[in-house]
């Protein structure tokens, strides 16, 4: 009985002295938690800026005007079709609803009238709170003013040329992701090296400390390009999913995006000095970048003390531009700012590397 409450002791104290399992063990399914707990127990203070357009003067155009002003998840500009279109192509507004003249008509001989909801389908948050909140709203409008069932129905128009799936929004997100990985793992074959001493003994080679790091980029860029190019391949033969910006910007975006991320990786190269303490530190700036940079979720669903963080992690504009290019997504951000601060997160972290960078 001895031995084996020594060999129960044993397996906990190899557990504790191997810090990549121990962080596996316990504090993977934590970070998790924190984040997707960060995810959806988000603060009840959510507006979504909406346009309103009322053709109507009528005491039930005023109802239905009235309701949508008092709803709380929404914040309601009143104005001109035209002006409120332009927003919402913009990124300004997340929905446009047109309240039509004939309105007060509805129910009249059987006829129905329509409300109109004008939407970008490339938002998510318009799909899952907007328009279910809209639809409700006139039903329970519909219902104060009228005795008669479905007199006024909603009809929803996407502001883009063609249907938008869910899957044409998660594929950009996916190859951000794989460039999130591809960047920030080009720490662990430097740590390794350094731990095995293979890049002091190639000090005493003529090969020089710059090529190196060099080959190491560009092998990095080569593979960033080639992630996106056989993800975006398998999404349009799998899913029919369509790649409709230009390949060229495409290009030049991902090869900003990846260095940027390598620069993040050489940074964690820069002070880990172990490859056991590597994989724990590369999840844990992994893992948040993921969830939290709006590449899979709505930033809007995000509690509000969180936003800074979110705009700073570079993967949000990653992901951004990303969604531009390929599905041309409604803008969160300029692409001049999304390169401006990749270019940023490039320059920044290169310059802490060559100040603590250490060869040995």
């Amino acid at each position: 009985m001895k031995i084996f409450f020594e060999l129960i002791k044993s397996n906990f104290r190899q557990l504790f002295r191997d810090k990549a399992s121990l962080f596996f063990t316990f504090a993977f399914p934590i970070v998790f938690m924190v984040i997707f707990g960060l995810i959806w127990s988000g603060d009840n203070n959510f507006k979504a800026n909406v346009g309103l357009v009322s053709k109507s003067s009528s005491l039930e155009a005023q109802a239905f005007s009235q309701a949508f002003h008092g709803i709380g998840a929404f914040k309601v500009e009143d104005g001109d079709l035209t002006v409120l279109l332009t927003k919402l192509k913009a990124g300004e507004l997340r929905a446009v609803i047109v309240i039509p003249e004939d309105i007060s008509a509805a129910g009249a001989n059987g006829k129905t009238s329509d409300i109109t909801l004008y939407y970008d389908p490339t938002n998510t948050t318009t799909a899952q709170v907007v328009l279910p909140v809209a639809a409700q709203v006139i039903e329970q409008v519909e219902r104060m003013i009228s005795r008669q069932p479905s007199v006024v129905q909603l009809t929803t128009q996407s502001i883009q040329s063609r249907q938008m799936r869910n899957i044409d929004y998660l594929v950009p997100g996916i190859v951000a992701m794989s460039l999130l990985s591809t960047g920030l793992f080009c720490a662990m074959p430097l740590i390794q090296q350094r731990e095995k001493k293979i890049l002091k003994r190639w000090s005493a080679t003529p090969i020089h400390r710059s090529s190196i790091i060099y080959s190491q980029v560009i092998f990095r860029l080569v593979l960033g390009l080639a992630q996106t190019v056989l993800l975006i391949g398998i999404a349009r033969l799998v899913f029919n999913v369509q790649m409709v910006g230009n390949w060229l910007q495409l290009a030049g975006f991902v090869c900003v995006g990846t260095l940027a991320l390598i620069s993040v990786g050489y940074v964690i190269a820069s002070f880990v000095k172990t490859e056991e303490g590597a994989m724990p530190v590369i999840q844990l700036v992994q893992f948040p970048m993921m969830f939290l940079s709006g590449i899979f979720f709505p930033v809007e669903m995000m509690p509000g003390f969180m936003k800074p963080v979110i705009q700073a992690m570079p993967v949000t504009y990653l992901g951004d531009g990303l969604r531009q290019i390929m599905i041309e997504a409604t803008p969160i951000h300029t692409m001049n700012i999304n390169l401006l601060v990749l270019g940023g997160w490039l320059v920044v972290c290169l310059a802490v590397s060559v100040r603590y960078f250490r060869w040995e």
